[in-house]
């Protein structure tokens, strides 16, 4: 059988006060296919996207492709695995939209042409052209949260890790979200409440 693109066996972890948020969670993930991972409030949905990036320290082992999540590996998972957060505030900390999206490649030691092209290329994806100029702050809702996905989608990881991308958004918002990660077209991981 082929290697999974995300393969996790016996994944574990317990915040310190001993809350056992992940309790042995196996599971594979190939190319392509979209996963919602459902439950409640505290379910340790986030959690396992936490863990999937190496954010913490799950023990267990997490793979992407052949590579192992360790210590030494954490560059190359988190350039496979984009993780789009909860909150668009702890993703937004530039002064205007267009320097947080164009954070990651310029991290990644791009060359000043791709990381324009590549920012421009993630704004016009999630319908924020023209907004790069703007600051994260003053966006609605719905335009903080395809401008955090615009971050990430600058990246241009294999996988996307979203954990409640939809919260807060009105069923017009939500559907343009969902309308823009179809377009996308990589594989995904949603973290959810909201069949």
């Amino acid at each position: 059988m082929p290697d999974a693109l995300i393969a996790l066996e016996n994944v574990r972890f317990a915040y310190p006060g001993g809350e056992q948020a992940l309790k042995g969670v196996s599971l594979r993930i190939e190319a392509g296919e979209h996963v919602a991972l459902v439950g409640p409030n505290g379910a340790g949905k986030s959690t396992l996207l936490l863990a999937l990036v190496g954010f913490v320290p799950a023990e267990g082992t997490i793979r992407v492709g052949r590579v192992e999540l360790s210590r030494a590996t954490l560059r190359d998972i988190r350039r496979k695995i984009g993780l789009v957060f909860q909150d668009p505030d702890d993703q937004l900390f530039m002064p205007e939209l267009a320097e947080d999206v164009a954070f990651g490649p310029a991290q990644m030691g791009l060359g000043p042409e791709e990381v324009a092209a590549r920012t421009a290329s993630a704004l016009e994806a999630v319908g924020l052209a023209g907004l790069g100029r703007r600051s994260p702050h003053s966006l609605s809702g719905g335009e903080k949260r395809a401008a955090s996905l615009a971050t990430v989608l600058s990246m241009r990881p294999e996988v996307l890790a979203l954990d409640e991308p939809t919260a807060g958004l009105d069923p017009r918002s939500r559907r343009r979200f969902v309308e823009v990660l179809r377009q996308v077209g990589r594989t995904w991981i949603i973290a959810t409440h909201d069949l």
